[in-house]
Order: C-alpha cells, then structure tokens, then sequence
C-alpha cells in the first residue's frame, strides 16, 4: 500500500484523491509523502526501490520502549523460567510455581512469546521423545478403554455410554475391540477371556494403565493390583504390567488405535439395535482393518499375526475360568463387612478400611490391602445372616458355649431340634429367640421325642423357625402324643398295686382293702 501512495504522490495526485482511490486515511497519505521526502524519493535525488525491496526502514516498536509491571516482575524471574523449561518443565508448571502476585496467566504467556521462551520449551518436548518399544512374537497384549458413542435406547428413551475395550499385539498389532457398558471387573476379565479365545492363545503379558479392575492402587515402582486380575492371570498364566501414573505414551499401539476404533463404528446406524448386533456390525469392519497394510510396520496384520505370532502363544488352559462377583465394601465398626445383603467378620483394627471381596457360588474370600484375610462358605440360609469364625469370636458371641444348656437339652430330643435350636441362637434376636426356644423344648411333656424331631426336620427343610409350626405338625400327627403311646392302666392292676405294703396300723389309717373296695364298686 505504501508503494501504491508513493507512486500517485510521484504523480502528482493529491491527498485527498488518494484517500479516496485507495481506500485509506488522509492521515496515512501524509505520513507516507513525509517519509518519502526524508528518504529523497520526491526530489527524485534516489531512485525508488524495485518490488519485493522495502520502501521505508522498519519503525521502531514502540511498546519495547513501555514495559508494564507485570513483565517488570516477570522479568526478573526470566533466567529461573528458562531454566525450569530446560529441565522439562511445562510452561503451566511454571506458571503455578512462580507465585508471584499480580500476574495472569495470559500476561505469562505473553511474555513467553515476547521472548521467545515457548519455543524452548517446545524444543524440550521433543528432545523428550519415547523410541518406540520393540516387541517380540507373542510377547505383549496391550489393553485400553475409550468412548465410542452416546447410545440413546429407543425403549426407554435413555442415553448410555458405549465404551469400547480395544486390544492389540505388540507385534503383528492385530486389533481386537469388544464394545462394552462399563469397565466392571465381570465385564473385562469376560471380554479378555474371549480375547484369548479369538486369538487361540494367551501373550506373555498384558500391558495395561491402572483402573480399579487391575489395580486397586496405582504406584511408580510397584502398583497394588486387585485380588481378581491375579487369580485371573494366574489361572491363564501370564504377567501382569500396569504401567506407572500418567505415563500412556508406553503403551502408544492401543493408544493411537482410540480414535481409529471411533471411526469404524461411526457409520453404525443412529437406531440402536442391541450389544449384539452392535458387535457383530464392529466384527465386519475389524476383519477389513485388520488386512489393510499397517501404516508403521507396512504389513498386513492378519498375515503376521498367523505366519508369525500365532504359533508363539501360550495354550489356553484346559478349564475354562470361574467367574466371580467382586465387590469393594468397608470394614464397619462391629468388625464386619457386608457382601450380597449377608455379613462376614474380617476382625477388627480394620474400621473404614475398603475390602475386595470375591465370591463364587459356594465360597466368599475378602481380602485388605491385598493380602488374604479370611475365606468363608458362602451364606445361602435366608435365616442365616451372619457368619464369623471362632478365632474371632467375642465371648457373648460364642453362641455354642454361652448356650450350651439349651443345644444339650435338644440333643436328648434328636439332632434336627438340636440343629433347629442352634439356627434361631444364631439369629441374634435375644430374648425373642430364647421364648421361641423355650417352647420347642417345652413340647417334649406332651409329645413324643422321635415325632418333635421329625416335625423339626420338616420345619427345616422349608425353612422355618416358628414354634408354632412345629407344634400345628405334631397335633396334626396321629399318635405324637404321650398318651396315646402308653395303656391305661387297668383296674385290675390299680389294684395289685394297691395291695398293702405294710401291717401297720392305726386309728388314723384306713386299710388299704378300704381304697380297693371302693374302687370296685365305683367300677
């Protein structure tokens, strides 16, 4: 523009002409004719320039010459900030250390422009670049989850997150992807048991971050890995390899693979069908993907993966593995966790500590801090609530030694009632429990011993605790009770037994003969 003004003023045009022709101030235009007689261009004593060659000297900036009090203070601090970028710092770390008052975060980033500082720390960056970790054939699994999609269910109009569980081997990176509602400990040892199947084998180890699933806690050296991923890797031995905090960059052949598993499943129609449907569409693509030339190794992955790695894993375990429900509960102050509405002693000295409890369908382990702790049958009596071992046992819990009268006087009735009495102790109700007990060890007065045991083993296989029930059996029975077990005894006999013992007599003493007439007269 400056080029276009000087020529019209070399032209002879005016001011005002030149504004107008070209769009810009009367103001400009002076400045400009000011300039081009400092520089002798209207004199014609120097020749103007050819293009690209600048006309004028660059002005000076003028807000070099001001400086503000933030820059002042930044200023000061300049050789600090560079050094703290040379070690690797990020300029937002820098930033949070600095402390120094009165200072924005977009006056620091400007002053990191103004002196060029933000390239130094993008030069540290990528001296900081990770070489890419080698892999040998079957060595490595690498795990990760990621957001495919928001799911809108056209049944109940509500909308979920439909994760993705990606997979990939190190090697051939042959990409294996189950779509997923949650990152459950169930859900990812059942689709990494199903991974193993699609591959016919199992790598030497899993490559993984740290969530709750894999490890309870994360750490630098040594993370605390969950109960349930060790006897998972156990049972299909391999290694476990949770990779330290904030550090994804080690394991960068899922990582990259987030977006690319997006991408196949964007085409997925908007009308949600099912999870099955869904994962047999996301299949479909798989197999495609997997037979594209790789865009680092420059090879097919399905073709390295059964030439090459295939043959290199380990064989799947005979059993197919068991698996278990996993809960994180907390030790409450009687010492007691609580686990599928059920209670099991852990001891105390634990109060507010979280456990990992793993059950299957007979037994329940509970582990803290990662070490075993106490292994218990799993409870399946309705009636039965709580469970604790002897070891741990306070003495007014001791329900055998502290009511040992009680389960004595029902062995001599049979080993149902004795069973039955224990059951309603165990309850913990009390004094309710003790009247309940009381009246079944009270029937034996008027029923036979055999019969209450039989009715308190019906009581049980139904069960039930209630007195009454046992006692509506047994006079629903014919011949439970005592009475009519035993033969009247006969006049005849009355009378034998009736017979006097003695001959000693007084006026005081009827004869016994009196009594015996009497009764046959009567009879």
């Amino acid at each position: 523009m400056d080029r276009k003004i000087l020529e019209g003023l070399i032209a002879k045009k005016g001011v005002q002409k030149l504004a107008h022709e070209l769009g810009v101030s009367k103001r400009r235009v002076r400045e400009v004719r000011q300039r081009a007689e400092v520089a002798g261009y209207s004199s014609g004593l120097v020749c103007v320039p050819e293009f690209p060659l600048a006309l004028f000297p660059d002005l000076p900036d003028r807000r070099q010459s001001r400086s503000s009090d933030p820059d002042m203070a930044l200023n000061n601090q300049k050789t600090w900030i560079e050094e703290s970028l040379r070690s690797g710092w990020k300029p937002i770390s820098v930033f949070e250390e600095l402390k120094i008052p009165g200072i924005s975060r977009s006056s620091f980033y400007r002053f990191l422009d103004r002196h060029k500082l933000d390239e130094l720390a993008d030069q540290v960056q990528k001296e900081s670049f990770i070489p890419p970790i080698i892999h040998k054939p079957g060595e490595a699994l690498q795990l990760d989850w990621g957001k495919i999609r928001d799911i809108t269910d056209p049944k109940t109009g509500k909308t979920r997150t439909l994760w993705g569980f990606v997979g990939v081997l190190g090697f051939s990176r042959y990409m294996m992807v189950k779509l997923v509602w949650s990152n459950s400990v169930e859900i990812t040892l059942d689709c990494i048991a199903k991974m193993f199947a699609e591959l016919g084998g199992v790598p030497t180890k899993i490559t993984s971050d740290n969530p709750k699933c894999f490890s309870l806690e994360a750490d630098f050296y040594e993370p605390l890995l969950n109960p349930a991923f060790i006897r998972f890797a156990n049972h299909y031995r391999f290694t476990i390899e949770c990779l330290p905090p904030r550090d994804p960059k080690k394991k960068g052949k899922v990582e990259r693979l987030m977006p690319f598993a997006r991408r196949l499943f964007e085409v997925y129609p908007s009308n949600w069908d099912s999870m099955e449907h869904a994962q047999e569409f996301l299949e479909g693509k798989l197999k495609i993907a997997n037979q594209r030339i790789h865009g680092t190794t420059r090879l097919k992955p399905i073709i390295v993966f059964l030439e090459k790695e295939a043959q290199t894993l380990r064989s799947l375990p005979p059993l197919e593995y068991e698996l278990e429900e996993v809960s994180y509960p907390k030790v409450r102050r009687d010492g007691f966790i609580r686990f599928g509405s059920k209670f099991y002693a852990i001891g105390e000295g634990h109060t507010g500590k979280t456990a990992t409890v793993l059950a299957t369908r007979k037994i329940v382990t509970i582990y803290l801090n990662g070490k075993l702790q106490e292994t218990y049958t799993r409870i399946t009596d309705p009636y039965e609530t709580h469970s604790i071992k002897e070891h741990l046992q306070k003495p007014w819990q001791k329900v055998e030694t502290n009511n040992a009268f009680y389960l004595q006087k029902a062995r001599r009735i049979g080993p149902n009632v004795e069973e039955l009495i224990l059951k309603i102790l165990q309850r913990g109700n009390g004094f309710v429990d003790t009247r309940v007990i009381w009246g079944v060890l009270s029937l034996d007065k008027k029923f036979i011993n055999s019969k209450i045991d039989e009715c308190a083993k019906d009581a049980l296989d139904i069960g039930t605790l209630s007195y009454r029930h046992i006692k509506a059996l047994l006079n629903l029975m014919h011949g439970a009770k005592i009475e009519s077990d035993q033969t009247r005894e006969s006049p005849k006999a009355i009378e034998v037994s009736l017979e006097p013992q003695s001959t000693q007599t007084s006026k005081f003493i009827r004869s016994v003969s009196v009594y015996s007439q009497h009764i046959k007269t009567v009879h």
